[in-house]
């Protein structure tokens, strides 16, 4: 029922303008959030009022992505429409990637960034069609079993996260971190309407900041290549980025293994970005490294729950876009403001 609701508000011959808008709302006040917690992190924990500037820069440049959202979707005539039998595949792929996913990492002993990568490759190899929505589902399945210490919650989170994803659908279209955003929405309310709650974490020695930025301009980069110059779709492109980097990373690196692992993974979901959002790898490399900072200056917040990494993708994809589209519309000025005018009375 509340299905055939969710499709009748979502179609094209009657688009229900607020409810998309409530969609576009739903991701950018997290995002907003999360990046806000950065420049808390580097003024509180690190007080570096350098980096706090330059994050706060990030902010407002993924402030600007997100008016040219709203904008874009004002002008649009119309929205996508979602037919009920498509909507119960999508909520049965969240629900079943959450599950597979807690499973791996309380059952099988993975960690979040392994089994998450293993969903969603796995979802490519049973079910393609399905894949993005169970890939969501995945990263609500990696919150930490201490915050949610029962299937249950998980399941509260993974159903809510089918919520946002469905009221979301029509906006955002080709931003990497959109699917690891919607999953943390719902992992995040179920957090904050249960006793449990975040986890923190120490900011990392500054040599190891370094380190986090390099591997994450590296995951970007080749998440994204694979995801645009070889047959991988982003799903494949960021599980094998993940799998890969969560497996050898903690080998590699005893101490900041985990750190890194989730540096890279964070990376990866920036790369699944369509290049009418990043338009190639030099500009995905920027991204990389707002990932590599947000990752770095959010670890004493918001822990534990499924989907921060996502968001941080997401914001910083959404800083990158901002700040593309602040140049073309800063270019388009001059260029028209250098043309001979003309008396065409």
């Amino acid at each position: 029922m509340a299905v055939d609701r969710l499709s009748s508000l979502l179609t094209t011959d009657r688009p229900q303008w607020g409810v998309v808008f409530l969609g576009l709302f739903l991701l950018a006040v997290p995002g907003m959030s999360l990046v806000g917690f950065a420049v808390v992190g580097a003024v509180r924990e690190a007080e570096s009022i350098v980096l706090s500037g330059v994050l706060l820069l990030l902010a407002l440049l993924a402030l600007r992505g997100i008016a040219f959202e709203l904008r874009m979707v004002r002008a649009a005539p119309e929205i996508e429409s979602i037919e009920p039998t498509e909507m119960r595949g999508i909520a049965g792929a969240i629900l079943v990637g959450g599950f597979v996913t807690f499973v791996l990492v309380v059952e099988g002993r993975l960690t979040p960034v392994v089994a998450a990568s293993l969903t969603g490759l796995l979802a490519v190899v049973v079910r393609r069609p399905l894949a993005v929505p169970a890939y969501c589902g995945a990263f609500v399945g990696m919150t930490s079993p201490i915050v949610f210490p029962t299937y249950w919650q998980g399941l509260v989170a993974a159903t809510l996260a089918v919520a946002v994803y469905l009221l979301a659908q029509p906006v955002f279209h080709g931003v990497g971190g959109k699917l690891g955003t919607t999953a943390f929405v719902g992992a995040a309310l179920t957090i904050l309407g249960t006793p449990t709650s975040f986890l923190g974490d120490q900011l990392p020695a500054s040599d190891t900041v370094g380190l986090v930025v390099a591997f994450s301009v590296v995951a970007a980069v080749v998440t994204f290549t694979l995801h645009h110059r070889s047959p991988l779709d982003p799903v494949s492109a960021s599980g094998v980025v993940g799998l890969l980097g969560g497996v050898a990373l903690p080998w590699l690196y005893p101490v900041v293994g985990d750190l890194l692992a989730a540096a890279i993974y964070a990376a990866s979901f920036a790369g699944m970005s369509d290049s009418t959002r990043i338009p190639d790898e030099r500009w995905m490399a920027l991204a990389g490294i707002v990932v590599g900072l947000v990752v770095v200056y959010t670890a004493p917040y918001l822990g534990g729950s499924g989907g921060k990494l996502g968001t941080i993708a997401f914001i910083s994809c959404l800083a990158v876009y901002g700040l593309l589209g602040t140049v073309y519309h800063v270019l388009v000025k001059i260029h028209v403001e250098r043309l001979p005018r003309r008396d065409v009375s």
